[in-house]
């Protein structure tokens, strides 16, 4: 039997005007309701960073007095694909934000390495239609591995060992994410952070919107989301370079090894489709 679903989370709520507040109860106290309810206004002073359309800023970094030194991390709920342009920053209700807020507290508290979520600050803006964003706690020096990789310098490439080792704590916390009952709706580079140095790295699993919860994550899914990583390194030519086959193989029989599942056929089998 899986965990416990996360329809048991509960969050704390406020209310101010149009706007809701849903957070965290391991947040809750640390926190400034009317800092968050004020949020737009104090991120139009920030520099941010366009994620899912070209020309919006969808995420900051965000350092009120309240927060923990690292600052707190921002992302506005945007829709992407080519229907993005023009469905904009509008959702209908705020159902989606609070299952990936749900989500990731439930990962966080089962042990999975990821950002610990603060909350979702939901606004209505007409009738059913919603903008939201959601707030959590910056992981301390750390960096998206595709960014990583494609601020390598070519002249100084990560060494075997340093490949390996960061293939076997990819595949650490993956499995963790499995094992602990979810599966990712987009895992990608991107959504992966590595902390530490190359002699030490820990993997960190973000973005849990469009994540599901079956509470046993089945063979098929499984794969799904391992070739879904796959697919992110082939995109990338500094990310094809630097996690090569065997690289990648090593991550596959790390990630076996930590779950346990799947004959020596099977995995066979993936590391066939993944070497395509």
């Amino acid at each position: 039997m899986g965990p416990a679903g996360t329809d048991s989370v509960r969050l704390v709520e406020h209310r101010a005007g149009r706007v809701r507040l849903y957070l965290n109860p391991a947040c809750a106290g640390d926190v400034s309701v009317q800092a968050l309810v004020d949020l737009p206004g104090a991120l139009a002073g920030l520099p941010g960073r366009a994620t899912r359309q070209r020309g919006r800023v969808t995420s900051w970094r965000w350092q009120p007095d309240w927060a923990p030194p690292e600052g707190l991390a921002v992302r506005l709920y945007a829709h992407g694909g080519l229907l993005g342009p023009a469905l904009g920053t509008g959702f209908l209700g705020a159902g989606r934000m609070l299952r990936e807020l749900r989500l990731a507290i439930a990962a966080h508290a089962r042990g999975v390495p990821t950002a610990e979520p603060v909350g979702v600050r939901v606004q209505c803006v007409c009738g059913p239609w919603v903008r939201a964003h959601y707030v959590s706690r910056i992981v301390p020096g750390a960096l998206d591995m595709l960014s990583l990789l494609r601020s390598a310098p070519e002249d100084a490439p990560l060494s075997p060992p340093e490949r390996r080792r960061l293939a076997h704590a990819a595949a650490a916390a993956v499995a963790a994410l499995h094992e602990a009952g979810i599966r990712h709706g987009d895992l990608s580079l991107a959504n992966l952070l590595v902390q530490g140095s190359m002699d030490a790295p820990r993997v960190f699993v973000i973005d849990f919107d469009k994540a599901s919860e079956p509470g046993v994550v089945s063979w098929r899914a499984r794969i799904g989301n391992l070739l879904r990583l796959n697919r992110s390194v082939l995109k990338w030519p500094a990310a094809r370079s630097a996690l090569g086959p065997r690289t990648r193989l090593r991550f596959l029989r790390a990630y076996a090894r930590e779950c346990r599942t799947g004959s020596a056929e099977a995995w066979f089998r993936v590391a066939r489709r993944c070497d395509r």
